[in-house]
């Protein structure tokens, strides 16, 4: 079976697990909040946020990264009723065409795939999906 996946770090898992659910998340683009997800296989590359130092934003490579946070995925069916495609959301959204491509342009410059984004508009709770954890370049699934 296929799943899409929501990709985080290891220190927000606690928040995470205490809440019961993947919280929809308003990122100022979009006027609706929601849960993203993606198809990507191993690690969606816009999950791998820049990082704070003294003066500026550091756009960190993804070993770095994993080795900074941590990196867990939430993963969901494919098939999941709920799941909206990047356009979808864009279009329920209102967002203008040459904004949603200049995010897609600035997402590929980092290795995304539009294609592969989805979204879920609500919580997820977590019974509806599983919980994989990186160590070291493998996935493993905890219980």
């Amino acid at each position: 079976m296929n799943h899409h996946h929501h990709y985080t770090t290891l220190t927000l898992l606690p928040q995470i697990l205490n809440s019961g659910h993947l919280l929809p998340h308003m990122d100022g683009r979009l006027e609706k909040s929601v849960v993203w997800l993606s198809a990507h296989p191993f690690w969606e590359p816009t999950a791998t946020k820049p990082c704070r130092t003294d003066n500026a934003l550091v756009n960190l490579k993804f070993w770095e990264y994993r080795d900074l946070f941590g990196c867990i995925r939430f993963a969901l069916p494919a098939d999941d009723s709920r799941l909206l495609t990047w356009r979808d959301v864009c279009e329920q959204a209102g967002l203008p065409r040459v904004d949603r491509r200049k995010l897609e342009a600035d997402a590929r410059k980092r290795g995304g795939d539009p294609k592969q984004w989805f979204a879920v508009p609500a919580a997820i709770p977590l019974a509806d999906m599983s919980l994989e954890i990186l160590s070291i370049n493998e996935w493993r699934t905890v219980s």
